[in-house]
């Protein structure tokens, strides 16, 4: 596209920074390398090249390209097309995501002064000395870096930790390893798990707190895809004695501010979701009862307005150099990084001969949850794993056929029900994620058996600046087993 001068120079020129680096880095990428790396024969790279420039044109980003070593980069390189091809924020191109006057988005609360803890203490989070951008003070999200954590408990290293409150997530079932996951949750002294029903990790707690869920609750929505606020209203009283995540931090507080830790509420001054939900809107002109009638608020939306919006860089552009990075240490452009299958050395090539990818998404399904839901196993009662024909006739395998999956250098195994289907390339193992089975005996229910994470490590190579665990492209191998035996 830069070659043959198919970018758009005006908008590059005014609010693009680095081109001509980022040109000498795709100049090592030609057509034909470009070709032996994918797969993808050359003719359909430089058309799609030309059709994309041509635009309008639109990126959507999907699960695939993230949660392996060289995510960040991966999303940045598509990103550096949207921007070199003058697709950004434009009609029919990929718009920004806006706001309404006075909005304030979770992420943005973590970052104000008056809720910040100590300097000294954030820096302690763990795994900020390692990826800074992502952990710690100035990280996106000042969260800790999760697999670190998971071996701070079991190791005590950077130092102890103890007690854990884990609510929203089911990590037993969706971290990797899941092995070492429960190794670590029973050795805390304290596991506190937030949740409507329960779960393999809930199994694993010392308290468990019944929680709403999305139809009891009153939530706020900065909609990604339209200029507008949504209100989620509950359609229903909360069932029981569950409550919701607001509602149990506030308590806390409450009890805290009755020891005389007088703090607690500077970090929490809200007394009620109504109180957080209006401090989210702010102060705009948009109010909760006017969302209440239509059920979103509107807002207006300007294409283009980047002299007055600008961007939240060094530089006020579009780094396709990111001087951030490279103040870190980072490489500041996008560039190929292999997969674990293409890494590994012949004999493991040899012994673990297929690509798997997990993370494949299904309808039934979101993450982990539903699986106690009879219409969702109706419709796909076990997990599976894809093959393409050629590839399930190498195996001998045929439809609803059952396998263990082992990965090189994997903690155990799983098992998967084999889907036949030339969506899915030769030599490529592709699965889903988040599986147990409610009904399976055992605390683990199923955990270590069905779900993927039982067969993958949780450990490097990290992507450098999220710090995320490969779990695209690794070598794997598939063994025939009992279908009985693994129906049961």
């Amino acid at each position: 596209m830069i070659e043959n001068d198919r970018h758009d120079r005006d908008f590059v020129a005014d609010w693009c920074h680095g081109l001509d680096d980022l040109a000498e880095r795709a100049a090592q990428y030609p057509v034909d390398r470009a070709a032996e790396i994918t797969g993808v024969p050359a003719d359909d790279i430089a058309r799609a090249a030309e059709m994309y420039s041509d635009g309008p044109s639109c990126f959507v980003s999907g699960h695939g390209i993230d949660a392996f070593s060289a995510g960040v980069q991966t999303f940045r390189a598509f990103h550096c097309l949207v921007a070199v091809s003058g697709n950004l924020d434009r009609k029919g191109g990929n718009r920004r995501i806006k706001r309404p006057a006075g909005f304030t988005n979770y992420v943005e609360i973590l970052h104000k002064p008056e809720f910040r803890l100590p300097l000294e203490v954030e820096n302690q989070t763990i795994g900020a000395d390692q990826f800074p951008l992502w952990a710690g003070p100035v990280g996106y999200q000042t969260s800790c870096h999760n697999p670190s954590v998971i071996e701070a408990v079991l190791t005590g290293k950077p130092y102890p930790v103890r007690a854990m409150y884990v609510t929203g997530v089911n990590i037993v079932v969706t971290y990797p390893d899941t092995q070492k996951t429960i190794a670590a949750l029973k050795s805390l002294d304290f596991l506190v798990v937030g949740t409507h029903m329960m779960t393999p990790t809930a199994e694993f707690a010392d308290m468990v707190l019944p929680k709403t869920t999305g139809l009891e609750d009153e939530e706020i929505s900065l909609e990604a895809n339209a200029p507008c606020l949504s209100l989620v209203q509950p359609v229903i009283e909360p069932e029981g004695e569950a409550h919701s995540d607001f509602w149990i931090a506030e308590q806390l507080v409450r009890r805290l501010a009755a020891r005389g830790f007088d703090e607690a509420r500077r970090f929490f001054p809200w007394e009620t979701k109504r109180d957080f939900n209006e401090f989210l809107i702010g102060d705009g002109g948009i109010t909760i009862d006017q969302m209440k009638e239509t059920g979103y608020a509107a807002f207006p939306y300007v294409l283009r307005d980047f002299d007055k919006t600008g961007f939240k860089t060094k530089t006020g552009k579009i780094e396709l150099y990111s001087e951030r990075l490279a103040e870190l240490g980072l490489d500041p452009l996008p560039d190929y990084v292999p997969t674990g299958q293409a890494l590994a050395d012949a004999e493991t090539r040899a012994t673990y001969p297929l690509v798997l990818l997990t993370g494949a998404r299904e309808r039934t399904y979101h993450h982990s949850r539903f699986r106690d839901q009879n219409w969702a196993r109706k419709v796909s009662p076990h997990p599976w794993l894809q093959l393409h024909p050629d590839t399930a006739a190498a195996y001998g395998l045929t439809e609803d056929d059952w396998v263990v999956l082992e990965t090189a250098g994997g903690p155990g195994r799983c098992r998967l029900q084999i889907r036949v289907t030339d969506e899915t390339q030769p030599g490529i193992a592709r699965t889903g994620m988040g599986w147990w089975y409610p009904e399976a005996p055992g605390p683990e229910r199923g955990a270590l058996d069905v779900n993927i994470n039982a067969a993958m490590r949780y450990d490097g190579p990290w992507d450098p600046v999220t710090g995320s665990a490969d779990t695209r492209g690794l070598p794997c191998r598939i063994t025939k087993t009992n279908a009985a035996a693994a129906a049961e």
